[in-house]
């Protein structure tokens, strides 16, 4: 086994020691402390489940969730179904815009819904105008408009997931169920659905442990008894009361181990059970069917009624962004540039910190990415499964377990969290395996016997890899590049916990007006420019291949 892998992947896992393993360390030592003492015990946690108020978070949390996966999949399943079967014109189109949530902030939706579907919103104004209604109706506020803004922001895992099953059964599977007299729903059901369960459990793990990690959504709705929402509030406005601090870590590492073993077991399900066939294979495009027109008609209904959702977010942020007096009106009548003139004039390091965290987590990124996906495709050295393990684990990590640890960890001894690096590096952490996944995708799409008949020649691994892998990977590495800088630019969850004055990014700035009631315009202003530059960045995949995205995070791209 060449020296050279045994070192790069020691010092990749000495990496991962000092910025994953340590600090989360540090997170689950800090939840054994007893408050007032120096001693170590497991009567925090004791207290947490013995506590009928910490108790009813957890269960709130658990019904969220479950009402979150019920609703995407209520509506994902037939969407993911339309979108991978029938043809039909603007299909491309209607993927993009149904798929946009995954890549907006979920803060971003929220304001706008608020706005729109507020008690005194526009839909409200307008029926009551309209005489269809004299009281304002509560379409937000609640349990159910917390299930409405999460299961749409989650929705794309869904669809993301099953129209890639969809499309890769074999035609003959369904074909054979038809020739025995099982067509339509016996057939989806008995057929369809269950080969296509891990590719279903793929996206729904996640979207399941959504609400395990999203403190920010029930907060501006005015929910707080859900448990990533008490864990902050316990955490940032009770550091003081060293009891309280203890139990919002303690329900920070409990919505962590909810995650971890939702994400393995899930893994464990689909990895136990046999989902081949033998079969002749099927085409990229998959089985299509030709509606009737009352089918295609409602499809297409279907996909614009789901599409308008979507675009309420962008369309309702930018209202707002050009206008500084929309109350009490359906429409803004007073547009303006003063709200971005504000931003521009008098919080310029906003945007620069963004780009700058953004854009040094990224190089970090890319810097231990590409090796680490090379160590764990084309060697057999030991520990490379593992390593790949670890950090394809972080997608299960709350960003609040990123940032408390961060914050515990990096304060004494290595007192990284006093300079601003500590912003870049936990940005670099937590997004990790976003590049990871599609680096690791690209070098399974790269045929080995390319390296192997450069290095037969003479050439050396490093020469190799500049000249013949780096050339034929750029276009997944590039995916992997903006997937990374746009999953960090909106990043709030970890930052929160670790930005001083002067460190703030856009997105904390969205959540400080919003915190400080100051003008909703310049917090919607702040949204805009980021689902603008996000739109940018996603039109810069979309041109690159967005079927590397598919490969990168379907069940089979491991």
């Amino acid at each position: 086994m060449p020296r050279g892998n045994i070192f790069l992947a020691s010092f990749l896992w000495l990496i991962i020691a000092f910025l994953v393993i340590y600090p989360l360390s540090f997170l689950v030592l800090e939840s054994f402390k007893i408050a007032g003492t120096d001693s170590f015990g497991i009567n925090n946690y004791l207290e947490f489940f013995q506590d009928t108020y910490y108790l009813k978070t957890f269960g709130n949390t658990l019904v969220l969730s479950t009402l979150v996966l019920l609703t995407t999949t209520l509506f994902g399943v037939p969407l993911s179904y339309i979108m991978a079967r029938y043809r039909q014109r603007g299909k491309t189109v209607f993927t993009a815009l149904i798929l946009l949530p995954i890549v907006l902030p979920a803060y971003a939706g929220v304001f706008a819904f608020i706005i729109f579907f507020g008690k005194f919103g526009t839909l409200n104004l307008l029926l009551m105008e309209a005489g269809l209604t004299k009281a304002p109706i509560n379409f937000i506020y609640g349990l159910h408009g917390l299930v409405f803004v999460q299961a749409l922001h989650m929705l794309p895992f869904i669809v993301l997931s099953l129209s890639a099953g969809f499309t890769n059964i074999d035609p003959s599977f369904e074909e054979a169920a038809e020739v025995e007299g099982a067509s339509g729903f016996r057939r989806f059901f008995t057929i369809t659905l269950p080969l296509c369960t891990p590719n279903y459990l793929a996206g729904a793990v996640i979207v399941f442990l959504w609400p395990f990690t999203d403190w920010l959504t029930p907060l501006i709705l005015g929910q707080v008894d859900f448990l990533p929402s008490v864990a902050y509030i316990n955490i940032a406005y009770h550091f003081t009361d060293v009891h309280r601090k203890y139990m919002g870590i303690v329900a920070v590492v409990v919505s962590s181990l909810v995650c971890i073993a939702l994400f393995l077991l899930a893994r464990w399900w689909v990895e136990k059970r046999k989902y081949t066939g033998l079969s002749k294979g099927t085409t990229s495009e998959g089985r299509v069917i030709e509606p009737g027109p009352v089918l295609k008609a409602g499809a297409y209904g279907y996909m614009i009624f789901i599409a308008l959702l979507v675009l309420l977010i962008p369309v309702v942020l930018g209202l707002s962004a050009f206008s500084r007096r929309w109350v009490f009106e359906p429409l803004p009548t007073y547009w303006t540039l003063e709200n971005f003139r504000v931003i521009l004039q008098e919080s310029p390091g906003l945007i620069k910190n963004s780009f700058v965290f953004s854009g040094i987590a990224l190089l970090f990124g890319v810097a231990f990415g590409l090796p680490a996906a090379y160590i764990i495709v084309r060697t057999r050295v030991p520990g490379k499964d593992a390593l790949d393990f670890v950090i394809t684990l972080m997608l299960a990590f709350p960003g609040m377990a990123v940032g408390v640890s961060y914050m515990l960890a990096f304060w004494e001894g290595i007192p990284l969290a006093t300079h601003w690096i500590i912003m870049p590096l936990a940005l670099f952490a937590r997004r990790l395996p976003y590049f990871l996944r599609m680096a690791h995708s690209a070098y399974l799409q790269l045929d080995i016997s390319l390296e192997e008949a450069s290095e037969v020649s003479g050439v050396g691994k490093v020469q190799t890899f500049m000249r013949i892998s780096l050339p034929l990977l750029v276009k997944g590495v590039l995916v992997g590049v903006v997937m990374f800088f746009i999953m960090a630019f909106q990043e709030i969850s970890t930052a929160i916990f670790l930005y001083r004055g002067g460190w703030e990014t856009l997105p904390i700035g969205i959540y400080l007006n919003w915190h400080r009631g100051m003008e909703f315009g310049i917090a919607a202003a702040m949204a805009f420019m980021m689902i603008v530059i996000t739109f940018i960045l996603l039109l810069i995949i979309a041109r690159i291949g967005g079927g590397i995205l598919k490969a990168a995070w379907g069940p089979g791209g491991k």
